[in-house]
């Protein structure tokens, strides 16, 4: 028997009705009886003396048996029940098809199942519980005939869920094959999908967990939530990508999602899955060097990329100068990254947005899960609070690297020291099915400090408070609290004469609300807010003692606010085109207190050049920038299996990290848009083309773009940046361009996966001033530091048991330009040097092959605790791949010398225990 939900009166129609088109209004019921058995193969049971006096009520010509039969009986002791060729009349007997309120400890009008488990039901005439082993194929009914929507079509929501833990699945698809639609759950879970009234039938499929497919008869708006199970059965196949990565028929372009699982696949460096170092592994995602941190895409700079965990920025993702990422992946749930058609919501960066979502604790049990690798370790702890409502999840990860250190034969390598820890922790509330409530706090800390000399100390730390109300099923908003921070300490103690401390520090707060609509499948509608304070202290110097030569220096305080509207409408115009247009508009005010200096147009920008100054007190608006940015994407299907895409973005950059070096390391500082320093603003296009081959299991896409920079910063000859007083006449402004194509062909399941990815591009800067020491190469397009032309990135997995995978990666890259000295020459006694244009040439190319082999603990159930090994090599070819670059200038001439970071293979072993 099916299962009802929602039905507000008994009269309903199991399995089909039968249309009256003759008139039989005032008719005895008796009488009607016998002609409808003999015209339709039907039977009726019912007692005749309940039905004497009763006769037809027909409103309309042409209706049907389940009208007939309400109007009939309506204000009487009757009732009835269409099961299929058998109709039943009752008297003084209500037939019940609700269930009883809060038996799933939600409304009525929700069902809350775990597939492949026990549920419940109730038989109409007895309403006796009856066990069911498998609700697959048992039809769900939503609402009844009496009690439907308006209109043809009704709302369907819900949210997904992990079975095992009830954790919410981010990117499960629910399809209705029928009628050729679908949607994806967000991060929270949520889905949202229209439905005709009447029959459908429903499928939920996400990588990894059992496909269920459930009928369901919608005749209202109502609420499906679903939990999945692990798929365990599947021994030789491993899918990469799920059909929400479907290229050809979403509208995302330049947008790369990956699980946490998919990463653990990788070759790790030093035994430890890493976010930032798997990303490279992406088409138009570059490093300028090994071990480096941060990372370039399309041609970006490293500080152009909004790196967000849980909607907080970061502003160092590394451990250890880049050796590591701060993310701990056992926290980490999945990422994002936009290249191109960034969605309005976001803002703040103009290369990309690298939104990392953390994971909610386990809703329904405690475990502890941990991993040692030879010179970290991590260990998570997650579990209810309040089962099915409240849960918690906390990781620690730390590293013992001076042990390591310790063991080494070089004095300098053993009285170093290196370390660092981080904690993340998140706090997960469903109040109720409306409201969600989350907490997420990460801090982390590292520490450096190389043969008993200067000591590099930098922390990050931020926090998010989420609240999530649910209004209707087709609208929800989320209000967002957001605290980072940023901070590095630089000292040395070892001379007392030069003994100092260096002070750096960034913080960041905002609010942001965030509202979706979704009329229907075809439309979705986001609009929201965001408001952004920033306080900077560029640099406090200070001696450390009585007997230092140090002169103390404080550089005045940086304050700013940013704010920004934005609007985003995604809507289906037919079945081939979809199209997402959206605005942004973006504000940034430079507060005091500041003193701004003019200076003389006719001459070079100097100290000595300035001719009259602004002083402005604390909060003061010392300079207003302002600007829409149009967001507009479109998918166009040219076929069934193939479609071209469309893209442009615009983009304000308010924040700017100011180094003279090619990669992110703690001593960069960071600095805001003021009265001498311009935002940057970003503006990029793009196109591609997209085929799904081999019964979509192989995707291959092209993908070319553009995009044009100005005010961006760069640097006069010999320019310092640390603890300048007078920075805003060393900076230079300019313009850049970075363009492109990339080319990626990836197949999704099979023993063997993976992907192949290159990429050409080039990234190139002007700087052309209006006097001679304002330009850089006489104000001609140079390469950016960042600028690498060829990418290629190979990506081999071998399922070979659902126990034992192997992955290879092999990486190949053109190196990074570099400024050489060419000659030197002798000026009045001082030797002197003599250097190319400024990144004129090239260090070596870039080649490296790693392997990885991962053994799942075995699938036994009733095991105390799970275990996994991974065993990798990083860098099997030992290619002695240049960092960088430098020389020296000896009796002989000028010798080059390469640093290279890891020149020889390096072997790792980690062990992951779960209990």
């Amino acid at each position: 028997m099916p299962v009802f939900v929602s039905a507000q009166t008994s009269n309903i129609n199991i399995a089909k009705d039968y249309d009256i088109k003759a008139n039989c209004d005032s008719m005895a019921f008796l009488n009607f009886v016998g002609n409808f058995e003999k015209e339709h193969p039907v039977k009726f049971y019912f007692n005749k003396s309940w039905l004497d006096k009763v006769v037809v009520k027909q409103t309309h010509t042409q209706t049907n048996l389940s009208q007939v039969l309400y109007d009939s009986f309506k204000g009487s002791n009757l009732d009835y029940l269409i099961d299929g060729s058998n109709i039943i009349i009752t008297k003084n007997y209500k037939i019940n098809t609700t269930l009883p309120e809060n038996f799933f400890s939600l409304e009525n009008n929700i069902v809350n199942h775990s597939y492949d488990s026990i549920d419940l039901k109730y038989t109409f005439l007895n309403q006796e519980k009856v066990k069911v082993d498998n609700l697959i194929n048992k039809v769900i009914y939503i609402g009844s005939p009496t009690n439907r929507s308006i209109g043809n079509k009704a709302v369907l929501s819900g949210i997904v869920r992990d079975e095992e833990n009830g954790e919410p699945i981010f990117g499960a698809q629910i399809y209705v094959k029928k009628l050729d639609i679908g949607t994806v759950t967000d991060a929270y879970g949520h889905y949202v999908i229209t439905l005709p009234v009447g029959s459908n039938e429903i499928v939920f499929k996400h990588f990894g967990r059992k496909e269920s497919k459930i009928p369901i008869m919608m005749y209202k708006n109502g609420t499906l939530n679903v939990n999945m199970k692990e798929n365990l059965v599947q021994l030789r196949e491993v899918v990469v990508t799920g059909d929400k990565d479907n290229k050809v028929k979403n509208l995302s372009m330049g947008l790369q999602r990956m699980n946490i699982e998919e990463l653990k696949l990788l070759p790790t460096t030093m035994g430890e899955v890493d976010i930032i170092k798997s990303a490279l592994l992406l088409p138009g995602v570059q490093t300028v060097g090994e071990g480096a941190s941060g990372f370039n895409v399309r041609g970006g700079s490293a500080d152009q990329n909004l790196i967000l965990l849980d909607e907080a920025p970061i502003f160092n993702s590394s451990h250890l100068f880049g050796f590591f990422s701060i993310f701990n992946p056992e926290i980490v749930k999945d990422f994002e990254l936009y290249k191109c058609g960034i969605p309005a919501r976001y803002g703040g960066r103009v290369s990309s947005v690298f939104d990392i979502t953390a994971r909610q604790g386990n809703l329904k049990k405690f475990s502890v899960s941990g991993g040692i690798s030879p010179i970290t370790a991590k260990l998570t702890v997650e579990g209810p609070i309040i089962k099915d409502k409240l849960s918690f999840i906390v990781g620690v990860r730390s590293t013992y690297s001076d042990w390591v250190l310790k063991k080494l034969d070089r004095p300098e390598f053993r009285n170093s020291k290196a370390d660092f820890y981080d904690v993340s922790t998140k706090i997960s509330y469903d109040i109720d099915k409306n409201n969600f409530l989350s907490f997420t706090a990460y801090k982390s800390k590292d520490y450096f400090k190389l043969n008993s000399d200067t000591a590099y100390n930098y922390n990050n730390q931020c926090a998010r408070l989420l609240f999530k109300h649910t209004f209707t099923p087709q609208i929800y908003g989320k209000l967002s609290a957001v605290y980072s921070n940023y901070l590095y300490n630089i000292s040395s103690s070892k001379l007392p004469e030069t003994s100092f401390n260096l002070k750096y520090n960034i913080g960041y707060k905002s609010l942001k609300t965030d509202f979706y609509y979704s009329p229907d499948l075809k439309h979705t509608f986001n609009f929201g807010s965001e408001l952004i304070k920033y306080d900077l202290t560029p640099g406090t110097f200070t001696p450390l003692s009585s007997t230092s030569d140090i002169i103390a220096v404080d550089l005045p305080k940086q304050r700013g606010i940013e704010s920004g509207l934005f609007i985003n409408d995604e809507f289906e115009i037919n079945d081939r085109l979809k199209i997402s247009a959206g605005l942004r508009y973006a504000s940034f005010f430079a507060l005091g207190p500041s003193k701004v200096y003019k200076y003389d147009p006719n001459v070079s920008r100097s100290t000595d050049s300035r001719i009259d100054s602004t002083s402005y007190s604390s909060n003061a608006i010392v300079k207003t920038y302002s600007g829409p940015e149009l967001r507009f994407s479109a998918r166009y299907k040219t076929g069934s299996d193939n479609s071209v895409k469309l893209s442009y973005s615009r983009i304000h950059q308010f924040l700017h990290m100011l180094t003279n070096t090619t990669a992110i390391s703690p001593t960069d500082a960071w600095t805001i848009s003021d009265a001498n320093i311009k935002p940057l603003i970003g503006d990029q296009v793009a196109f591609g083309y997209y085929q799904n081959l081999l019964s979509n299991t192989v995707e291959a896409s092209a993908e070319v773009y553009y995009k044009g920079t100005k005010n961006n910063l760069d640097y006069k000859d010999g320019s310092e940046l640390l603890l300048n007083r007078n920075l805003d006449v060393d900076l230079l402004s300019g313009i850049g361009r970075a363009y492109g194509i990339e080319f990626t062909i990836k197949k999704k399941s099979g023993i063997v996966n993976g992907w192949i990815s290159y990429t050409y591009s080039k990234s190139e800067l002007k700087i052309d001033g209006k006097f001679a020491d304002e330009k850089i190469n006489n104000g001609q397009f140079y390469p950016s530091d960042y600028d690498k032309p060829h990418d290629l990135n190979v990506v081999v997995n071998y399922k070979y048991t659902r126990r034992i995978s192997l992955t290879n990666t092999f990486t190949y890259s053109t190196g990074r330009p570099i400024t050489y000295p060419v000659a030197r020459y002798d000026f009045r006694g001082v030797e002197v040097m003599y250097y190319s244009n400024r990144n004129e040439y090239r260090i070596p190319d870039y080649i490296r092959w790693d392997f990885a082999l991962n053994i799942d603990g075995s699938l036994k159930t009733n095991k105390l605790g799970h275990g996994s090994w991974s065993f990798g090599v990083y860098n099997m070819l030992g290619r002695e791949n240049a960092y960088s670059v430098y020389f020296k200038s000896t009796n002989k001439g000028i010798q080059g010398y390469k640093l290279s970071i890891f020149a020889q293979p390096i072997v790792n072993v980690t062990y992951n225990f779960k209990f």
